[in-house]
């Protein structure tokens, strides 16, 4: 389920009523950017070229004739969190492929979101052990599996916020693949994916979207 709808600023609807006026302030003195977040503390916003919108939280949605976050009628408070086969098609991959390979680096953050893709991810060394940030754009809204060829520290970011993971469990379906992390994640979003600090300087990664 979907729980934000985009409410979209046009830029071209902007300068036409500018132009009605006839001399008028550039558009970033006579419109700034608002100091507070209109979506907040429910969700937080996001400024887009294309349009503003809201991010909400889950249990919230953004009507479309509004930015802001309202109580979504149609959730459901979910039970647990269904890893499905147990990451038998992920450990497919793991034999078949595709594969892809990507270096952590400390200047920049590779992305590492291919569909269905064994990711080879080399980590950096850091004060004696190894880490890794990758960007992860999410392609569709709903749940998300991310298997680990170990159990290392996970963690996910949207910006500087924390993204809880949802459950966490071992799989046992194949030697490659060790453990599962359940996201729930907005299609679109760009993510950050951080692995370690761990003593390996290498991990596999694969991961499945749920809708």
């Amino acid at each position: 389920m979907r729980l934000l709808n985009r409410f979209i600023v046009p830029a071209a609807s902007l300068a036409v009523l500018m132009g009605c006026g006839g001399s008028q302030p550039p558009l970033s003195e006579e419109l700034p950017q608002q100091q507070v977040d209109p979506c907040a503390p429910e969700g937080h916003i996001h400024r887009e070229p294309e349009g503003d919108w809201c991010h909400c939280d889950r249990g919230y949605m953004a009507p479309e004739e509004q930015l802001a976050c309202v109580v979504d009628p149609h959730y459901t408070p979910r039970e647990g969190f269904d890893f499905g086969d147990d990451g038998d098609h992920a450990c497919w991959h793991v034999d078949n492929g595709p594969y892809a390979t990507v270096t952590a680096s400390e200047s920049r953050r590779p992305r590492a979101d291919a569909f269905h893709t064994l990711y080879t991810l080399n980590l950096r060394p850091v004060d004696g052990q190894y880490t890794g940030t990758f960007q992860f754009k999410a392609f569709g809204t709903g749940d998300f599996i991310v298997y680990l060829s170990q159990n290392v520290p996970f963690a996910v970011r949207e910006g500087e916020r924390v993204v809880a993971s949802v459950a966490e469990k071992p799989t046992t379906a194949c030697s490659g693949l060790q453990h599962m992390v359940g996201l729930e994640l907005t299609e679109s979003v760009i993510y950050t994916f951080t692995l370690g600090p761990t003593s390996l300087p290498q991990l596999q990664m694969v991961t499945e979207y749920f809708p």
